[in-house]
Order: C-alpha cells, then structure tokens, then sequence
C-alpha cells in the first residue's frame, strides 16, 4: 500500500455537462485517479443523457440522489401539458434519457464504500440517513455520530445541500464536496473536494473550479423538481 493514498468525491450535478468537464478535468490535473460520485446526476440541467455517459465512462462508484430517484420513479405524462416538458423538468428529463441510462440510474446504490488508508469511508446522498436528518452545518455532533455509527463509518460523504463542509466530530471526518452543477448567487462556481490519507492522518480540502458554471438554480421550476 503507498503511504499516500488519494480520493476525490463530487455530485449534484443536475445535468450541468460544462460544470462537470470542468471538476473531471480539474481531477485529473490534481493526477487523482480515483473518486466517490454522490448523486443526483440529472434533473433541472439541460444535458442529462451526456451527464450520464460522462459519468458511467469514469467507472467511479456513484451513490443514487433524490433526483436521479424522481426522474427514473415518474412515469412520463402525455404531452399536453406546456409546462411539463419545460427544459430541465422530470417528464422532459425522462425523455432525453435512453433506457439504457435509465436502467444505470435506477441501479444506483444507496450507499457506497471505500477505503482510504486504513480508514472505511461511506458515502450516501443524504436525503435519507438512518437515523433521519441532515447532515449539515446545523446538524448536531450527536446526530452526526448516530449517522456515522449506523453506517460503520470512519469517514462520512454525503451532498444533497450543494453547502460545501468539511467537519470533524469526535475525531472522525464528514464531508459534503457541494454542488458541480448548480451553484448560488454568491459563489457560482462548481466545486468538489479531495481526501488524502498519509501516516500522519486523513487531510480534507474543498476545490473551486474558477470559472461561473453553476449557476443557481432556477426559481421558475415548480416545487419538488
């Protein structure tokens, strides 16, 4: 085993295919060659399909998102409707996706696992931890422990906030690499983030790509896509 091992974990990428060939060719030229994908592929972005490919041709692990669970679970309306085959929506995202991709989403994991070092790492989406709750900047020590301790983790990856955070609670890691494909009005950037494990423990840091490819989300989508 090197004494140096490295991970890169990124996700909610929501379909944005210039945010996320930005965070691959930033991986690689940080000379990664590996990495944990934490969800939600597609949804509200206009490039689903291409998302997809870009990300089964990596042939990293990829836990399942909230949204790759809407697109793949909602069956396609007629069209009738105006507003549903909107770019970005559920039903016109279900039809820019081929089967194929389709099939790949819906056999996302829950939960995936790797080591690092000595160290297990676990990376879920975070929209559904047992016990419940988020785990975020408000989240208890407590509740994060709980989280950790159900899921056997010395190092916790989770997302669904597209909140970047790197946190430590009782000595053991948790972090949330933020959002490739959907930033805020105050940081538009896509970003994701490293780990390292030496002899001298786990280091963790946070990676802006510095361009503005993710914009925030866009307001005119209705609840719940």
């Amino acid at each position: 085993m090197s004494d140096v091992d490295r991970l890169a974990v990124f996700g909610d990428i929501h379909a944005n295919l210039k945010a996320l060939d930005a965070v691959l060719a930033a991986i690689a030229d940080a000379g990664i060659t590996r990495a944990i994908i934490t969800g939600d592929i597609v949804l509200r972005g206009l490039e689903p399909e291409k998302c997809v490919a870009r990300v089964r041709k990596t042939g990293w692990p990829c836990v399942e998102g909230n949204t790759d669970r809407r697109v793949v679970g909602k069956k396609v309306k007629p069209k009738t409707d105006i507003r549903d085959m909107r770019p970005g929506t559920r039903t016109w995202t279900k039809t820019m996706l081929s089967q194929k991709s389709l099939d790949w989403l819906d056999e996302l994991p829950a939960v995936v696992e790797a080591t690092l070092g000595p160290h297990r790492v676990v990376a879920v989406h975070g929209d559904q931890t047992v016990p419940a709750g988020l785990v975020d900047h408000d989240a208890s020590d407590h509740d994060i422990i709980a989280v950790m301790d159900a899921l056997g983790a010395d190092v916790l990856i989770t997302a669904h906030t597209h909140s970047p955070m790197i946190r430590w609670v009782e000595g053991r890691l948790v972090v949330n690499p933020g959002s490739v494909g959907e930033g805020t009005a105050d940081e538009p950037r896509p970003t994701w983030a490293w780990l390292q494990s030496t002899k001298k423990g786990i280091t963790a840091a946070i990676e802006y790509v510095d361009a503005p490819l993710a914009p925030p989300r866009d307001k005119n989508h209705r609840k719940g896509e």
